[in-house]
């Protein structure tokens, strides 16, 4: 009857889960959320949850984005592997001069098999573009600076959330030396 995502959403922003999208699938950083209503089943990146209350649910991805944020990250290793990424992804474009390059061909290339899609999914590769962002670093370990920035195309851009819970959508990354 939507009673559940009514609760849902309004124990969202009491608690202030970041929530954006409209039913049945919602996006709450860094999960992608999906209510079958039909069945009467939820569905966090794409593996069903037993959960019938809707404080319950909010708890679940509070706790897991919780522990996300607890879990080891060293941007600048990730960073060096965008690098790497974007390398080989100017190489396979045959592109002779350096210039921007869109994220999500980042992923493809880090990804390149659909079983390293499961196991890294988008989600989580924004996840680690938002911490890389909120990191405050901006050069590899090589000494390599890279700056991201919004692109033209909306479609391949990156939602993330800042420390502060602001949105911004990253599109483009590039790498450059100085």
């Amino acid at each position: 009857s939507g009673d559940f995502e009514r609760q849902m959403l309004e124990r969202c922003a009491n608690e202030g889960v970041n929530v954006k999208g409209e039913s049945p699938v919602y996006e709450m950083f860094p999960y992608r959320v999906k209510i079958d209503i039909e069945n009467q089943d939820i569905y966090v990146d794409k593996k069903k949850v037993q959960c019938v209350r809707p404080s319950c649910f909010v708890s679940m991805i509070k706790a897991g984005k919780a522990k996300l944020d607890r879990a080891s990250f060293n941007p600048e290793a990730f960073a060096s592997e965008l690098a790497d990424a974007y390398d080989l992804t100017l190489l396979k474009s045959g592109k002779k001069v350096a210039g921007d390059v869109y994220l999500l061909d980042l992923y493809k290339t880090m990804t390149p098999m659909s079983r390293s899609r499961k196991e890294y999914d988008l989600q989580s590769f924004a996840y680690d573009i938002a911490r890389l962002y909120s990191s405050g670093v901006t050069e590899t370990k090589t000494g390599r600076q890279f700056q991201m920035g919004p692109g033209r195309n909306n479609a391949k851009a990156v939602r993330i959330l800042d420390r502060n819970g602001k949105e911004s959508y990253q599109a483009v990354i590039r790498f450059y030396e100085e």
